[in-house]
Order: C-alpha cells, then structure tokens, then sequence
C-alpha cells in the first residue's frame, strides 16, 4: 500500500471516528431540529441528545393498533392509537439485540422495556387517540401502547407497568 493509500485509510478511519463519537453529529441523525415544541428527547448511549417535536415524529414510520386497554391503564373504550413503532426509535438509538429501551416519564417515572417485547409485540409510541394528538390532561403526549386484544398474555402487571404515559425521554441500556 503506497502512501497516499494509507494517508486515505487513516484518514477515513479518523473521520468514522470522530463521527461516532460526536454528539452534535449523531443527535442531528436522531430528529431533525424542531419547528415546533419539543415532546420527546431521545438520548443515545454516548449521551447525544435530540429533541424531537411531533411534526419529526410524525416523519417517521407510522402504525396504528387498534386495541381496548386494560382497565387498570384508565382509558375506558376501544380506540386508534398510532405513532411510531418503539421498535423504530430504538434502531436509531442503536439498541443491540439484547438491550432495554427506558422511557422516562414527565413525573420522572421510568420503565425499562426489553428489545424481546418490540420483536414479539411491536409496541407504538402513540402519539394520537382515534386521530387526534394527545394533551397531557388524556396521557400524552406520547403513550407506549401495546397490542393487548391480540395478546391475552400482555394483560400481566409486567406490561401494564410497561404501558408508560406522559413520556418525555427514550435512552438505550445496552
């Protein structure tokens, strides 16, 4: 290899580098600035944080489940709720197959949701109720909703737990 050849190699491994480890970079890939109020901060696990409003959420893969909650949860009825998949944010945030996504509450409540529960359940960070954004006041603005119809098992406290509302924050525990 001559030396312009390694100079390139150098230089490029230099460059992958400082672009894994800079956080201003990798905060930018997570959500574009916000237009509007930011709802969500997603911090990855070198500590970049990216602020996220709905309008960034909203360019991301979209899904809706169609599920009535357990009682306990306190939202009585069948409803729409669609968001973005857990499974999609966690990707960005580069979970490992064995990590746990922890989504942190407004009132700094905090659940720790194993990367099984999002390759077995897919569960949505709902940002809407039956098409209309969720305030504060009725759990939003972001709810993590499962798909308990489809799964009698998620009707456990271990998921009911999980179903965190009000979420602010989404970080990786690897």
């Amino acid at each position: 290899m001559n030396t312009i050849n390694k100079r390139r190699s150098f230089l490029g491994l230099v460059g992958a580098w400082a672009w894994a480890c800079h956080p201003t970079l990798n905060a930018q890939t997570l959500c574009p600035k916000p237009v509007g109020r930011p709802v969500l901060v997603l911090r990855t696990s070198r500590s970049a944080t990216a602020p996220c409003d709905l309008q960034a959420l909203d360019q991301m893969p979209q899904k809706t489940l169609e599920t009535q909650l357990p009682p306990s949860l306190g939202l009585r009825g069948r409803h729409r709720w669609s968001g973005v998949p857990l499974s999609h944010i966690a990707g960005l945030l580069g979970a490992g197959p064995d990590a746990e996504v922890q989504l942190i509450a407004l009132n700094n409540y905090a659940v720790s949701v194993p990367m099984r529960d999002l390759r077995r359940y897919d569960p949505v960070l709902a940002s809407r109720r039956d098409g209309k954004p969720l305030s504060v006041r009725d759990k939003g603005p972001l709810i993590l909703i499962y798909p308990f119809d489809q799964h009698p098992e998620l009707d456990a406290q271990d998921y009911l737990n999980r179903s965190i509302w009000q979420v602010h924050e989404i970080r990786v525990n690897p």
